[in-house]
C-alpha cells in the first residue's frame, strides 16, 4: 500500500514538474510548433542560461530558471557559483548575471526601468537616454544609467557597490561617472578613479562574446517571411515605434531572441554592427505614425496603427500644423536624432519620410549610430534590395569601435 502511495505521489510530482517546465518555455514551444517568429517589446525574457540558476516567483513558487522563461516584476533570480544568465531588458538592452548573484525587477517600462541587484555582479549592455534611464538599486546606493553603453556593477559583501563604466555615462550618489571610470558607493561620499579597460576577467569576456554573437544573429533576421509576422503583430496591437527603441524577435532556428532596431545603421553598445533594422522590411507608412488613441489594437492613426493601449505622453503627441499632423518624436530618435543631426522631422523622422511613389520607403532616414563609435559611411543599396536604390548621407561619429 505504501509503495503504491509513494508511486502515486511520485507520478503527481513528475506531472507537476512537467507542466511547470512546459509553461516556463511556452514561447519556445510555440516557436517549435510553427511560430517561426515571435515578436515582443517587453522586458523580462530569459535569453540564455548556464549552470544552476533559480527563481522565486512573487507568488512564492520557486524552481529552476530556464531559457525561454519570463521574469516578472517581483520575481527574484539567483545564481550559484557556476551559474550565469542573460535577461532581456527593454529591446536592445541586456542584463547579464554572474555567479553567486541575485536580482529582481522593480519596474519594466521603457520610461522607468528599475531593478534591484541584491548581491554579486551584473553587466548591463543598454540603450538609454536622459529621458529613458535604467536604474539599478543596490543595498547602499542607486545607479542611474543615462547613456547607451556597457556597465558593470558589483555588490560587495558589506553592501557597498562598485560601478565600472566601460562605455557611456551614469550617475551615482550625485556624481557623474563616465567611460573608463570606477566608482565606489556606500552611504557616504562616492570615490571615483580610473580603471584599466584592457584588463577583462572571464565574466566580462563572456558578456562581450554574447554581444558579438547576438549582433550577428540580428543580421540573420533578413527574411521576407518576417515582414508578414511584423505586420500581423502590429495590427494586433503588439507594438509600435513609440513604445521602445526596437523589437525583440525570437528566431526559432537559433532558439534565441534578437534585437531588431527601429533606427538605421545601429550597432550594439559594444560596437558590433547589427546589419539589419525595421527599415529593411519596407513596412507601410501607417506603422510610423504616432498612435493617438488610448484603446487597444487598431487604435492608431489611419485605422490600422497598432498600439499597446498606452497614450503618448504630452511631449510626443502630434501637433496640428497646416491641416496635417507633424510626426511625434519616437524614442529611438532620442538616441540617434537630436540637434546633432541638424535635421528636423518635417514629414516624419530625420531625413524625411517620403510619402509618395515608393510604397512607404524611407528616403535617407536617420544615419546616427546610438553608441559613440565610428560608423563607416554606408554604400548604395545593392540591386535587388527592397525599395528603390537611394543615396545614403554619410555621417562620421567620433570614437573608435570597441572591437578593433
Amino acid at each position: 500500500m505504501k509503495r503504491r502511495l509513494f508511486g502515486f505521489v511520485g507520478l503527481v510530482s513528475l506531472a507537476i514538474l512537467g507542466v511547470t517546465a512546459s509553461y516556463a518555455q511556452d514561447r519556445t514551444l510555440r516557436a517549435a510548433a510553427g511560430d517561426k517568429w515571435l515578436i515582443s517589446a517587453e522586458a523580462g525574457g530569459v535569453n540564455h542560461v548556464e549552470g544552476a540558476v533559480g527563481i522565486v516567483r512573487l507568488n512564492g513558487k520557486s524552481g529552476r530558471l530556464l531559457k525561454g522563461d519570463s521574469v516578472e516584476v517581483g520575481d527574484r533570480v539567483s545564481t550559484d557559483s557556476s551559474g550565469k544568465a542573460e535577461i532581456l531588458l527593454n529591446p536592445g538592452s541586456y542584463l547579464r548575471l554572474a555567479g553567486n548573484s541575485a536580482f529582481e525587477f522593480k519596474t519594466t517600462s521603457l520610461e522607468d526601468l528599475q531593478l534591484k541587484l541584491d548581491r554579486g555582479s551584473a553587466i548591463f549592455e543598454v540603450f538609454a537616454t536622459n529621458d529613458f534611464r535604467v536604474v539599478v538599486n543596490a543595498p547602499k546606493s542607486s545607479v542611474n544609467i543615462i547613456e547607451s553603453g556597457v556597465y558593470r556593477i558589483d555588490v560587495l559583501e558589506d553592501g557597498t557597490s562598485r560601478l565600472e563604466v566601460w562605455k557611456g555615462k551614469a550617475e551615482v550618489g550625485g556624481m557623474t561617472v563616465k567611460g573608463g571610470k570606477v566608482a565606489i558607493a556606500a552611504n557616504g561620499p562616492v570615490a571615483v578613479a580610473k580603471f584599466d579597460r584592457d584588463e577583462k576577467d572571464g565574466f566580462e569576456l563572456w558578456s562581450k562574446d554574447r554581444a558579438k554573437d547576438l549582433a550577428k544573429a540580428t543580421d540573420q533576421l533578413k527574411n521576407r517571411e518576417l515582414r508578414t509576422a511584423l505586420m500581423r503583430s502590429f495590427l494586433g496591437g503588439g507594438w509600435n515605434v513609440y513604445d521602445s527603441f526596437g523589437l525583440w524577435i525570437y528566431n526559432a532556428q537559433f532558439g534565441r531572441y534578437c534585437f531588431l532596431p527601429f533606427g538605421y545603421g545601429w550597432s550594439s553598445p559594444y560596437g558590433f554592427g547589427f546589419g539589419s533594422s525595421i527599415w529593411w522590411y519596407q513596412l507601410p507608412p501607417v506603422v510610423f505614425y504616432p498612435p493617438t488613441g488610448g484603446g487597444g489594437a487598431g487604435a492608431g492613426t489611419g485605422g490600422g496603427g497598432g498600439t499597446t493601449g498606452r497614450r503618448l505622453p504630452p511631449e510626443r503627441q502630434p501637433i496640428e500644423r497646416g491641416g496635417d499632423k507633424e510626426r511625434s518624436r519616437p524614442p529611438f530618435a532620442e538616441i540617434q536624432g537630436g540637434p546633432a543631426t541638424g535635421r528636423k522631422f518635417g514629414g516624419g523622422f530625420e531625413g524625411g519620410y517620403e510619402r509618395g511613389g515608393n510604397g512607404g520607403g524611407f528616403d535617407g532616414g536617420p544615419r546616427y549610430n546610438p553608441s559613440p563609435v565610428y560608423v563607416p559611411a554606408p554604400k548604395m543599396e545593392p540591386a535587388g534590395s527592397p525599395g528603390p536604390t537611394r543615396e545614403v548621407i554619410p555621417v562620421t561619429v567620433k570614437g573608435k569601435p570597441d572591437n578593433e
